[in-house]
């Protein structure tokens, strides 16, 4: 690849960027137009390795690039793979990152439950995390499918015109647990060194 004039193995190059933080990839996709053409969007799509796993780098990519209805649907899809946290009191559904998928979708699409096709492909209910269900679902009588539905209407119900006003409406919902800022939890399977909260803009 030609970088200012410079001939640089493409080998090289997709080394140096898989070397790199994701800040430093979004500067990096920007030096040159060859480089901007053949891996701006490989930042953008990031996303796709950050879902329940970096909570941060999540929400800054959604913050900071525009997806597609396809790519949208493929977000709804794996914000479905839920992971565990647990706290003194047991286990908890990780939920911030179907907030934020939400929180971004409910901007473009504002009458629609975008989840819905994703309910009837999945069969969540017989997922091998449901068979030892987390605190609160299984004081519920319903399924964990019915229980993730619940959860997902009261944080659509929840967003408002901005993330203050939806906070305090997430206060409010006594399903919605470990979004709220005195949940204190243990232990978690993302990559965040410390919980980290919704993040306030």
């Amino acid at each position: 690849m030609n970088v200012n004039g410079l001939y640089i193995d493409d080998e090289i190059i997709e080394f140096v960027y898989r070397h790199l933080d994701f800040k430093d990839k979004i500067n990096f996709a920007k030096t040159t137009k060859d480089i901007s053409y053949k891996y701006k969007n490989r930042v953008r799509c990031e996303i796709f390795n950050y879902i329940n796993y970096d909570y941060k780098l999540f929400y800054e990519c959604l913050n900071r690039f525009k997806y597609t209805l396809e790519e949208q649907s493929e977000l709804i899809e794996k914000s479905l793979n839920i992971t565990m946290v647990h706290n003194v009191k047991g286990k908890y559904v990780d939920l911030r990152f179907i907030f934020e998928v939400c929180y971004y979708l409910k901007k473009y699409h504002p009458k629609n439950n975008f989840y819905k096709n994703a309910y009837e492909k999945k069969n969540i209910a017989n997922r091998e995390y449901w068979r030892e269900p987390p605190l609160l679902l299984h004081l519920l009588p319903t399924t964990g499918l019915d229980v993730l539905q619940l959860m997902i209407k009261d944080i659509y119900n929840s967003i408002s015109f901005n993330r203050f006003e939806t906070m305090l409406n997430i206060e409010s919902k006594m399903i919605l647990v470990p979004l709220k800022r005195d949940f204190k939890p243990i232990l978690w399977k993302t990559n965040d060194e410390k919980w980290l909260y919704l993040i306030r803009e």
